[in-house]
């Protein structure tokens, strides 16, 4: 699996260089600024698959570990303007912490939001995000846990800003008495809009676990590139993480991703149509 990890990385980060340098046709460039600006946005009308790649090194006990991470969203358009936003996340895991080897699935989370329409530049949304106990016996928390979200923010044609806060809570599993998954969570976004589809910005997640009293805080940076590719918007992403809180005992220093996402069709619209 290790191999297979590793091998996967540089294909996509050779695959990422070469279409981030590759030229477009002047139709294709405007397409893919437009794309650009429309995936900065957490209220985006596109659907997408974005596939996510984390390598998270500096524990404590040495070592290091990867993270693929499989995130579709799925926008369902509703009348007068305002839609339904489906997110969920499947997380695989391959450890090797404190010469450890371990792999496998983590809990499936998803978060399920409503986003009116609003006046333009404005985003707002709000909805539930859950964890299912789902994962394999190293990687799951045991317990069914769910909670509040919303998300506000502003966007125009050079920015988009805003946060997205929730809170996530156990309410029945086996895990709950042992660790009852209690946290606090605020991403802050803030994207700059660059020409020829690029963008750069930070996005970091702040979490404090209430059970534990341990916050998380890390300092984001991320850039990304999309681009047309027969006839689709895809986005290229690099982001990095350094943590200058969190538990020492159990997280890593730093995280270094990349982000793939090509934009598709939501088949499961038509349904509802």
């Amino acid at each position: 699996m290790k191999k297979t990890l590793i091998t996967t990385w540089l294909l996509c980060i050779v695959a990422s260089t070469a279409v981030a340098n590759a030229s477009t046709p002047s139709d294709d460039k405007s397409l893919a600024e437009e794309a650009a600006k429309e995936l900065a946005n957490p209220n985006t009308a596109y659907a997408s698959l974005n596939l996510k790649l984390q390598y998270n090194g500096g524990y404590q006990h040495g070592g290091n570990s990867t993270t693929t991470v499989f995130q579709p969203t799925l926008p369902f358009p509703m009348q007068g303007g305002d839609k339904v936003i489906f997110r969920p996340a499947i997380s695989y895991i391959d450890s090797n912490v404190g010469h450890h080897d371990e792999s496998g699935f983590s809990d499936i989370s998803f978060d399920l939001a409503y986003a009116p329409k609003t006046a333009p530049g404005t985003i707002a949304a709000f909805g539930v995000i859950a964890s299912l106990p789902t994962g394999s016996d190293e990687f799951s928390a045991d317990q069914f846990a769910v909670g509040p979200e919303m998300l506000i923010g502003k966007a125009n044609a050079k920015r988009v800003i805003g946060a997205f806060p929730n809170h996530l809570v156990g309410v029945a599993g086996s895990g709950i008495d042992k660790q009852r998954i209690n946290k606090t969570s605020a991403q802050l976004f803030w994207v700059e809009i660059l020409n020829g589809g690029w963008t750069i910005g930070t996005s970091p997640t702040i979490t404090y676990d209430w059970t534990t009293n341990q916050a998380e805080v890390p300092i984001n940076l991320n850039v990304s590139k999309t681009t047309i590719i027969a006839g689709r918007p895809w986005k290229f992403g690099l982001e990095a993480n350094y943590y200058i809180e969190k538990d020492d005992k159990t997280r890593p220093d730093f995280m270094i991703g990349l982000n793939i996402t090509p934009v598709v069709e939501n088949q499961l619209a038509n349904l509802f149509k």
